[in-house]
């Protein structure tokens, strides 16, 4: 358990320094668009997850089937909550405002 708990620390190391270094100190993005681009990572990183557990799998040990199947999850959820943040930032398009209306 301690070398789980190690990995998982790690982790969240680096989530940090990512979050720091690509979002938070970000000019490029604002919160909303950092949101997105959050999610869109772990939707990658879903997908690198899937394909080495699929790898493992094909390499003789089919128990890695289940890890395989199971990290879909992860990859939906992520595209799940990209399209929300993407449709609650109305598709990241300032808001319409009439005209002659001030902004």
């Amino acid at each position: 358990m301690a070398r789980r708990d190690e990995l998982e620390a790690e982790a969240r190391s680096l989530a940090a320094g990512l979050l720091q270094q690509y979002v938070a100190d970000s000019e490029r993005v604002d919160f909303r668009a950092g949101t997105y681009l959050l999610a869109a990572l772990a939707a990658e990183l879903g997908q690198i997850v899937q394909r080495r557990c699929g790898e493992l799998a094909r390499a003789g040990d089919g128990r890695w089937e289940l890890a395989f199947a199971e990290s879909e999850s992860m990859i939906n959820g992520a595209w799940r909550a990209m399209e929300m943040v993407a449709r609650l930032s109305d598709e990241f398009e300032p808001p319409y405002q009439p005209p002659g209306q001030p902004a």
